[in-house]
């Protein structure tokens, strides 16, 4: 009996727990009027932890608002540059986000082929700044190149973060019942089975404090990303629809095709079939020698054979005739 209640009071707290949640949720969309976004940037693969300062969260979130509602927007932005030198432009927009209190997310400059085949340096960087310099800041990277491409977007988390937070105490609340439920407990079994449910339960409050501190050090910090191409790729000299800079690239990128294609055959040739060819002609040389030597004996060897069998009939009536001739005489 006493173990029937027990398991009763834990399925009713787990019940208050969600129910509490749920109606939450509810009472807090319905509460959360329409006002004047607060500008946040999403962060991919950012660490929360290095994001930027707690304070300067809290400034974001905690910023006045005509009824004192706090909405958070993650927005983006990604623009596409031509400029004269890719990698000093890159240098120049990480030194501005130093400047206004950001720092540089990813940088890199690499050398690629344009449509002629002439490889020249590309860049592309991504920064964050502080949310409330977001709009300074691109514009003045904007001013740095010709602009070819420019988009900003921003996505509304003002509810899931509510939410968030109104999850989060249920879930601090189920967790105090559960411990004093697992502190009246004197049976082992009903102790393990206590702890079970009151460790799935923090593990579902890490995971959402988590998500709230994404959250909150994203609201801090904004990304820009931006794709820098040199001026040489993107506004080749014309004459009509003739482009004489591009006949030229192309001259000189068939004469540095050709004239690599000559240096490699040469290399081929000198370090691998010339020593191929050695090679081989060593192995030969070292089975023919042997073998040649091993004919030439056995030649010898036939011919030796050869006349001794010639010399033998002659010999033979020498020998009659002698053998005869002494019959005779006597």
């Amino acid at each position: 009996m006493m173990k029937r209640r027990w398991w009763f009071g834990v399925l009713s707290v787990l019940g208050a727990g969600l129910l509490l949640g749920a109606c939450a949720s509810a009472s807090t969309r319905q509460a959360l009027p329409e006002s004047k976004s607060l500008e946040m940037e999403n962060a991919v693969g950012m660490d929360s932890a290095e994001m930027a300062p707690a304070g300067a969260a809290r400034g974001v979130l905690d910023a006045p608002m005509p009824d004192d509602t706090r909405r958070l927007v993650i927005r983006n932005a990604d623009l596409a540059l031509v400029v004269d030198d890719p990698a000093k432009a890159v240098d120049d927009i990480a030194r501005l986000a130093n400047e206004m209190g950001g720092f540089v997310v990813s940088a890199e400059v690499s050398e690629r082929d344009d449509q002629t085949g002439v490889p020249m340096l590309y860049g592309r960087i991504t920064v964050r700044v502080p949310a409330e310099k977001f709009d300074d800041a691109v514009a003045q990277i904007a001013q740095m190149g010709q602009q070819v491409d420019r988009r900003v977007s921003g996505q509304d988390v003002t509810e899931e973060y509510v939410d968030l937070q109104a999850r989060l105490r249920n879930l601090e609340a189920t967790r105090e019942q559960l411990q004093r439920i697992m502190d009246d407990a004197v049976n082992t079994q009903d102790v393990l089975s206590v702890y079970r449910e009151l460790s799935q339960v923090q593990g579902e409050i890490e995971q959402v404090k988590g998500r709230i501190k994404y959250l909150e050090t994203s609201a801090a910090m904004s990304a820009i990303s931006v794709d820098l191409t040199p001026s040489a790729a993107a506004n080749p000299l014309t004459i009509g629809n003739w482009q004489p800079t591009g006949v030229a690239k192309e001259a000189l990128v068939a004469l540095t095709r050709t004239v690599r294609s000559i240096i490699n055959i040469m290399i081929w040739v000198v370090l691998y079939i010339i020593p191929t060819l050695l090679l081989i002609a060593l192995f030969g040389l070292a089975v023919a020698w042997p073998a040649w030597r091993l004919a030439k004996w056995a030649l010898r060897k036939v011919q030796g054979a050869t006349s001794s069998a010639r010399s033998l009939p002659s010999k033979a009536p020498e020998d009659k005739a002698t053998q005869t001739s002494d019959e005779t005489r006597k």
